[in-house]
């Protein structure tokens, strides 16, 4: 009798052992769930909010293509100038005409009437 006493308190000193280690497992694996999940939280926040992270880079894209449309636009401007550069050099009516245009001269003989709007002072004297 003693000898079995001996044996059910030795298989419940081992079951309440084998509860005990899963426990303890049950209680290690949630702490390692905790942890992955705070480390994913940390990680993503910083790839995210960083300054180097997702919201910076869809900024720097709008920047860039910003950019780009002013590039195009600059190069279509270039290009206008080019061939205004081209028409001066090369025909001299067009050169002619500018000159009329942007100094106001004329050839002899011709009169030059110019056509001014009047300031807002004077309108309402």
């Amino acid at each position: 009798m003693e000898l079995r006493a001996y044996s059910e308190d030795l298989n419940f000193s081992i079951i309440s052992a084998g509860i005990d280690l899963r426990r303890r497992n049950n209680g290690n694996r949630r702490l390692f769930y905790v942890i992955l999940v705070s480390v994913f939280v940390i990680v993503t926040a910083i790839l995210v909010f960083n300054r180097h992270g997702f919201i910076a880079l869809v900024g720097l894209k709008g920047d860039v293509d910003r950019i780009s449309l002013s590039i195009d636009s600059l190069n279509a401007e270039i290009d206008t100038l080019e061939l205004q550069i081209e028409l001066l050099q090369s025909d001299s009516t067009y050169l002619e005409r500018m000159v009329r245009e942007i100094l106001g001269w004329g050839r002899e003989g011709e009169h030059i009437v110019r056509f001014t709007e009047p300031d807002s002072a004077e309108e309402f004297f």
